[in-house]
């Protein structure tokens, strides 16, 4: 492995972080957003909130596998930290 292919390795690794991250906080705020929709308005009350879910899509499937096929090692960084902070940021607020 040339010095080259590391350094790739790293940036790729080190913007799947940043994205991930930045994705993450996102996606807790929608999902809060979302589950005070369900609470006040049942099922008709997710209509208003569909920017929130697109973006729910997006994150979770349609960008990381956009990602993956471009990089292995910065679209599984991108999962592990999306998944990680999401799961945090999630209990974080449930426990409010």
């Amino acid at each position: 492995m040339t010095f080259h292919q590391i350094v790739t390795y790293l940036l790729y690794g080190i913007s799947g972080m940043f994205f991930g991250i930045f994705a993450s906080r996102y996606s807790v705020l929608s999902a809060l957003k979302i589950r005070e929709a369900l609470r006040e308005g049942g099922l008709t009350g997710l209509f208003s909130v569909l920017p929130q879910i697109l973006f729910l899509f997006v994150s979770f499937f349609l960008f990381p596998s956009w990602f993956l096929t471009r990089t292995t090692t910065g679209g599984f960084t991108y999962y592990v930290c999306l998944l990680f902070f999401f799961n945090k940021g999630l209990s974080m607020h449930s426990k409010k």
